[in-house]
């Protein structure tokens, strides 16, 4: 077969290159009818397969409590109980013996329900949870079928796992074989699925998303999965077998110096220093931006307290873990982003009904001060948190300056009462705001006088700029972050915040990629924010240039009249000075100068 490329969504950063090994679902569920006879011996294979796939699962959740993966192992707590409610077996056995469906077939028209609620949501997030719970009827599929999962104990040579999808609890079975499994690819999922979070937990190279792959890809089939541009190269030549194996090489030998460069600072060349902090979702992440040399957390994200959940947080439980990452930080400051909640991502606690376009409906700030009271009581626990002195807040979504006197003055209102309760808190504690609409960037010099610091939110910004949904396939290659428009409008909000006396912040993709990276630095912005993962790299980018250099680059890219022009500039300009090995690329001449001494290698393959 021929060689080809898949593109899809890179979920975790580094490049793997060995043979496949394929792991394929459970095959179609058998709809055939039964006898009436054989009832009660269909229902015993389901129970049998049940209590298998519960041992499954909680095996897993002792692996992942004790790895501190909470949110993955929450989600697996969902997938149990599912499987332990007696209503779901109920189903099973109403199926089986009322429609005289097998137990393949029984599961199938019983797990539908639960995926289809998921599967509706326009957030990615949601998508992913259908994943997640899907997952566990697929384990009991698996043990109907009797389809044992292949012993990673066994493996004697690197492979590429390929799959469908995966759940929790089955990539939890990677982390032990790390060795052996030098990367992930599967056809479904997106960067928020707990698979893809626990490949990066685990430091696998891992591309999601890649349309196609199941039905192009066989085990024993070499792959090249590149996690930092989210390919996935099936079946390549001999000739570029080996060029991948030489980048692998050169990969791994620049993981090494980068690692070199932890407890350096972020300086340019000629001594400008740029924050450089990391974003995380949960606290247990906070190990992962220790160790990548990051300052702080620049966004906090709060969302999980809310979602996946049949209650409201409470201060104390919100309290808890914004205290616990302030003192694993310190003296780090870490900025909290308050709820980013929309139509599309709330609890069914709250009421929330469906609409039409989520992402330009009840979200952000709106929604938080459309529920003063839920939000008053994050807010509470934000400052009383902020006692530890390196807390920061920004609220996010702010589309007029009217919002934002409102969240300002619901902020004037805790303060007070913290103050009358005689509670410990931090009168003082720095409010900055997000920059991602169009609105709050041409507002932004009003704004400036009334914040601490601006972070600029380039997802959503990409997103509402440029009119793109960055969910729909059919116009993701539209969702470009070098647009013309998207740098002058974070030019713009960082000239008024320079005006104001404030200093101004990236965080989202954009930031993340070295080239981009040093051009926000020449636009004058002060923080990037990104995955720890892309911590090191960003700071190996910055460290490379002239701060002189880098501003003379950026206001060449404003005065340029599409993306791709300035890609094309950024490329001439900036790749003299960066590591090739930094942007996934080979030395100029390596491929030529390697070539002959190669012949007849035998590499082991891996990952980096």
């Amino acid at each position: 077969m021929k060689s080809r490329t898949l593109t899809g969504i890179p979920a975790s950063p580094g490049f793997g290159v060995a043979p496949a090994l394929v792991l394929r679902s459970p095959e179609a569920a058998d709809l055939r009818r039964i006898a009436p006879e054989e009832a009660e011996g269909e229902l015993e294979r389901l129970r049998g397969a049940l209590a298998r796939a519960r041992q499954e699962l909680a095996q897993a959740l002792v692996e992942l409590a004790e790895l501190g993966e909470h949110e993955a192992r929450d989600m697996v707590e969902v997938e149990l109980m599912v499987l332990e409610d007696p209503a779901s077996f109920a189903a099973f056995a109403e199926r089986i013996r009322g429609e005289q469906l097998s137990a393949e077939g029984a599961i199938q028209a019983v797990s539908a329900p639960y995926t289809e609620r998921y599967s509706a949501h326009t957030d990615p997030r949601f998508r992913d949870r259908a994943l997640d719970v899907a997952a566990a009827f697929r384990a009991v599929l698996n043990h109907l079928q009797r389809r044992e999962l292949p012993s990673f104990e066994r493996l004697q040579e690197p492979v590429v796992i390929v799959a469908r999808d995966l759940a929790p609890h089955e990539t939890i079975r990677f982390e032990a074989h790390r060795q052996r499994i030098v990367a992930i690819a599967t056809e479904g999922g997106g960067r928020t699925s707990h698979s893809a979070i626990l490949a990066r937990t685990f430091g696998i190279p891992c591309v999601v998303g890649a349309a196609g792959l199941m039905a192009e890809v066989q085990s024993g089939d070499w792959l090249v999965v590149d996690g930092f541009s989210g390919t996935v190269e099936l079946r390549p030549s001999a000739q570029a077998l080996e060029r991948r194996r030489r980048r692998l090489r050169l990969l791994t030998s620049h993981r090494e110096r980068l690692a070199e460069l932890r407890d350096l600072p972020c300086v340019t060349r000629d001594g400008r220093r740029v924050e450089l902090s990391a974003n995380i979702e949960l606290p247990v992440e906070v190990e992962h931006v220790l160790l990548s040399g990051a300052r702080g957390i620049g966004l906090y994200r709060t969302e999980f307290f809310y979602l996946d959940r049949p209650h409201l947080p409470t201060e104390e439980e919100q309290l808890e873990a914004y205290e616990t990452v302030a003192r694993r930080i310190h003296p780090e400051s870490v900025i909290v982003r308050t709820m980013d909640l929309g139509g599309d991502k709330v609890a069914s606690y709250l009421g929330a009904t469906k609409e039409a376009n989520p992402f330009l409906g009840w979200r952000g700030i709106r929604f938080a001060l459309n529920h003063p009271g839920m939000f008053r009581t994050q807010l509470r626990a934000i400052y009383r948190a902020g006692v530890h002195g390196n807390l920061k807040m920004m609220f996010p979504m702010v589309t007029t300056y009217a919002e934002l006197e409102q969240a300002l003055g619901l902020c004037a209102e805790v303060r007070a009462e913290l103050a009358r309760e005689g509670l410990a808190h931090d009168p003082a504690l720095p409010i900055g705001m997000m920059v991602e609409t169009p609105s709050a960037v041409w507002s932004a010099d009003h704004m400036a006088r009334r914040v601490a610091f601006f972070s600029v939110g380039s997802n959503d910004l990409i997103q509402y700029t440029l009119a793109i949904d960055r969910g729909n396939e059919r116009i993701a290659h539209l969702y470009e972050p070098l647009e013309p428009a998207i740098l002058r409008s974070v030019d713009h909000a960082v000239r008024a915040g320079r005006t104001a006396g404030i200093w101004t912040g990236v965080c989202g993709e954009m930031a993340g990629d070295p080239r981009v990276a040093v051009l926000l630095v020449g636009l004058d912005v002060e923080e990037l924010s990104v995955s720890p993962f892309d911590v090191p790299r960003l700071k190996s980018a910055v460290r490379a240039v002239d701060d002189a250099h880098a501003r003379a680059v950026a206001q060449a890219c404003l005065e340029m009249r599409s993306a791709a022009e300035v890609r094309a500039y950024l490329a001439r300009e900036l790749d003299p000075l960066l590591p090739r090995d930094l942007l996934g690329e080979a030395e100029p001449g390596e491929e030529n100068r390697e070539a002959a001494a190669a012949a007849g290698e035998s590499d082991e393959e891996g990952v980096a």
